[in-house]
């Protein structure tokens, strides 16, 4: 292993190191840009866009250089599946390193599937010229809320979905296990979540159909019950305890990527005996210039070279365009036997079901529409980019989903009331309920004006989320805001503390998460507020940070007993 490699999976370990402490003590913590994200070193993006209205440096005319050296490299960013992070910043830095490629600097960033749902909408700031999904029904989805109206390309690699087993249990199986063995035995595996990861995705829509209706109704909300964010969350868990996540499906490039990270954890791959489905990595040409456009066209021209088909293997995973065979680690049980991929119907049906054996939100969205909304970010204003990030996330919540929409600002009710209603809490399967929190979502750049009135707002807003009390619903308000609370005639933070704590009930837990965008809030006090509230705060520095922090404040939540972690 050469020096770069040794630097790439230490900076993966790195990653997956801080995950597994933000994991661990999710309570406590503030996202922050760098969560998820491992930049190839280089040249790097110029002019990152920042809440106070930097502007983009322009781009440099692509040109190669054949056995030159770059003085200027055209930087092109790749949002990319984290299955695939670490093949692709190799490829990346290997096809930098030929001398007949262009002047170009690709600059890798890992995403999940939910945060690049959010950030590919077309008003985003650090949206990407490039992305590599690791399944076709994401890029489906994204299609449908972003409005991305993105062509589908052929898979470029593949990597087979496998159980990973404690190498202990597997040599308990009596030979290859079936579907239904795994899922409906006595201690099934556990599973990420079918919403918002494409092992669980891809998991639910293979073992759905092997379940009878009886089988269902006991099996899914047992599944639902151990079922974690992540599977970085679920190999953490490993690691720390053996005992409380002993199997559970992952890519086969994941399974190889954690041996080889974590030697003294290694564990086992299982896979079904009917076969099993692939993530397949494709590319999606999102640039909207000509010369990114060219840079990403030269690349997927490349991913499809033998020596491209080489440097997956050495990450497990496999080519399309040159058959490999991969080393299965020793223990393994069972050939892995690619079947087909579920198509969108099945997946469909599949997290239809998950759905309704989990518990649902209620929840009260409070954006802040006050005049620092309209400050300047490159081109664009911070209430544009809320706005069309907010109307994404909105869209794709699961339509049992109960949501109400509120926006505020100093008097923006009437003198003395900071608070507006344009969409009560209601049923996001009713159609015309759904219709209504889109338009009222489009329409906040149209209520910008005024001071920030945090404090009465939140009051309000927990009041009114009380009234409303579901008592089988998790029952949540969120709060996004640019500013601190400057309502001279409004409550204190000690006023809304106060009031918080007589009215909270243990009983009927109501989670305040509370989102700060841009430099100017008080990330103390937001803090505070949701910590008290059964949530958490998030931070979003830059716009940047926006698609991260939308994600991982609506959709990667553990929620037990009403707390939202």
């Amino acid at each position: 292993m050469g020096p770069y490699e040794q630097s790439l999976l230490e900076s993966r370990a790195n990653r997956k190191a801080l995950e597994a402490r933000i994991a661990a003590a999710r309570r406590n913590r503030i996202i922050a840009a760098v969560l998820g994200v491992v930049v190839l070193a280089g040249a790097g993006v110029g002019g990152a866009l920042w809440w106070k209205g930097r502007e983009a440096a322009p781009v440099a005319a692509l040109t190669a250089t054949p056995g030159k050296s770059c003085p200027d490299r055209t930087p092109v960013s790749l949002w990319v599946s984290e299955a695939a992070q670490p093949a692709v910043l190799a490829l990346a830095k290997e096809y930098q390193a030929d001398p007949d490629s262009p002047c170009v600097d690709y600059v890798v960033k890992g995403k999940a599937p939910i945060e690049a749902m959010i950030g590919l909408g077309q008003g985003q700031p650090d949206r990407p010229d490039g992305w590599i999904p690791d399944s076709p029904r994401w890029l489906e989805r994204v299609n449908a809320t972003a409005k991305l109206n993105a062509k589908p390309s052929s898979p470029f690699a593949k990597s087979p979905l496998v159980i990973a087993m404690d190498p202990a249990q597997a040599a308990k199986l009596d030979g290859q296990p079936k579907w239904l063995e795994l899922v409906a035995s006595d201690s099934p595996i556990r599973m990420s979540d079918p919403r918002s990861t494409t092992a669980g995705m891809l998991t639910l829509a293979s073992a759905l159909p092997e379940l009878s209706n009886e089988q269902g109704r006991v099996v899914i909300p047992k599944l639902a019950k151990g079922a974690a964010p992540s599977i970085d969350d679920l190999f953490g868990a490993y690691n720390a305890d053996p005992t409380t996540a002993s199997a559970f499906p992952v890519s086969e490039a994941d399974l190889i990527d954690h041996n080889r990270l974590y030697p003294d954890h290694k564990m086992v791959s299982v896979t079904p005996s009917e076969g099993t489905p692939a993530f397949e990595f494709s590319l999606v040409n999102v640039a909207t210039d000509p010369v990114r456009d060219q840079a990403v066209e030269l690349l997927r021209a490349y991913l499809m070279t033998p020596a491209a088909a080489k440097i997956f293997a050495q990450y497990g995973i496999r080519s399309t365009g040159v058959p490999v065979t991969m080393p299965t680690p020793q223990g393994s049980v069972g050939e892995v036997k690619i079947g087909p991929t579920p198509d969108a119907a099945a997946v469909t049906a599949a997290t239809n079901v998950w759905q309704s054996a989990t518990t649902d939100f209620s929840i009260l969205s409070v954006f802040d529409v006050s005049g620092s909304m309209k400050d300047k970010v490159g081109d664009t204003t911070r209430v544009a980019i809320t706005q069309e990030a907010a109307g994404i996330a909105l869209a794709a919540l699961p339509k049992t989903t109960k949501l109400g929409l509120w926006v505020f600002s100093i008097d923006q009710g009437g003198p003395g009331k900071d608070w507006r209603e344009l969409a009560p809490i209601g049923r996001l399967d009713d159609d015309s309920h759904r219709a209504l929190v889109a338009t009222a979502a489009s329409t906040l750049a149209k209520n910008v004006g005024g001071g920030t009135g945090l404090y009465d707002t939140i009051w309000a807003a927990y009041q009114k989320a009380k009234q409303q009390y579901d008592p089988n619903r998790v029952n949540a308000v969120v709060i996004l805001t640019d500013g601190r609370n400057d309502d001279p005639q409004g409550i204190s933070l000690e006023q809304l503390k106060a009031n918080l704590r007589a009215a909270s009930d243990p009983n009927k837990p109501i989670a305040v998460t509370t989102i700060g965008i841009g430099p100017d809030v008080d990330p103390k006090a937001l803090s505070q507020i949701s910590k008290m509230t059964y949530s958490d705060f998030y931070a979003a520095p830059s716009p940047a940070d926006m698609t991260t922090v939308l994600a991982r404040a609506l959709f990667d939540h553990e929620c037990k007993n009403g707390r939202c972690v």
